[in-house]
């Protein structure tokens, strides 16, 4: 198992499921699992340029530590994890 994410899987990790990722960017719910697979234009795990601008438009207004880096080059799990653990750290201070 690779200690890698691809720029969907942190996505996935990070902001939602796949089917409410499609939803997000207005693209639908199915639209997220043609990602994972890779095109003529894209690697497997990349997602094209306007649903990028929209996911990182989503997750500022949301609060969720998405980086440009995140959508280029992915991420390693330990680093995703440490993200998520603020995150949780940061609600629950809230409350």
């Amino acid at each position: 198992m690779s200690s890698n994410l691809t720029p969907l899987e942190v996505c996935e990790r990070l902001i939602a499921p796949i089917g409410e990722l499609g939803r997000i960017v207005d693209m639908g719910e199915k639209a997220g699992y043609g990602w994972r697979r890779a095109s003529q234009y894209r690697d497997a795990g990349d997602m094209p340029p306007r649903v990028n601008r929209k996911l990182l438009k989503y997750a500022r207004r949301q609060g969720i530590p998405l980086a440009e880096k995140h959508l280029i080059w992915g991420a390693s799990r330990a680093e995703i994890e440490a993200l998520l653990e603020n995150m949780s750290a940061q609600e629950i201070a809230a409350e």
